[in-house]
């Protein structure tokens, strides 16, 4: 059977949980395969398009809610409501729940894979076009009112927030999984259910602080 593209992709996300993102390299991703690495090049231009595709497949969950909620705000296709026209909803609570939905998600797609919050930010520290996980936040603090320059540095800012708690997360389990844990003082241990409460608070202190720039 002839590779594809999808079967190249798989294949490098599965390997990428596997392994790990140090490990993903072409000529293990080509032998796991079971072709000459030089084949991959005909699906993907180099490694860096090949991550650009895995960071799509570890954000999609992302980039899905992105279209759904464009389909709820413009159901008939006339785009979202003027500003200022009531919508029956609380504003507050409708950007406040989508704008800590949309983090939560993203957090969630992050360590859903191995490796892959660093994965992601090695991929948008190029900037690509093609890829922009912040949209939902942006819409979101757009249709409440803030400014689009505003509302894009505090969509980044969220991001930056979000991805590095994600990699501390991975980066500590890594350490646990190896046995070079540091101890602490007390005794605890810090567990997932540790890490999402302080990322839950940490979270709830940035829309506090974006309640405060709204109209």
């Amino acid at each position: 059977m002839a590779l594809n593209r999808q079967d190249v992709l798989t294949q490098a996300v599965a390997t990428l949980d596997r392994y790990g993102f140090a490990d993903l390299s072409m000529r293990r991703l080509a032998a796991s395969l079971g072709v000459q690495p030089g084949a991959l090049y005909w699906h993907f231009a180099n490694k860096q398009t090949l991550l650009l595709a895995v960071a799509e497949v570890i954000l999609e969950p992302v980039l899905r809610s992105d279209a759904s909620a464009a389909d709820r705000s413009d159901p008939a296709g006339e785009g979202p409501a003027p500003s200022g026209q009531s919508t029956g909803e609380d504003p507050a609570a409708t950007w406040r729940a989508a704008v800590g939905g949309w983090a939560q998600t993203l957090r969630s797609a992050l360590l859903a894979h191995r490796d892959g919050a660093e994965v992601v930010a090695s991929v948008l520290a190029l900037r690509p076009r093609s890829l922009d996980p912040a949209c939902p936040c942006v819409a979101a603090l757009r249709a409440a009112g803030m400014g689009e320059t505003e509302a894009r540095a505090a969509a980044a800012a969220l991001v930056h927030y979000t991805v590095g708690h994600a990699v501390d997360a991975q980066t500590h389990a890594q350490a646990v999984a190896l046995g070079v844990r540091e101890v602490h003082r007390d005794g605890a241990t810090d567990d997932e259910a540790a890490a999402a409460q302080r990322f839950g608070f940490g979270l709830e202190v940035f829309l506090d602080g974006l309640a405060r720039r709204l109209p």
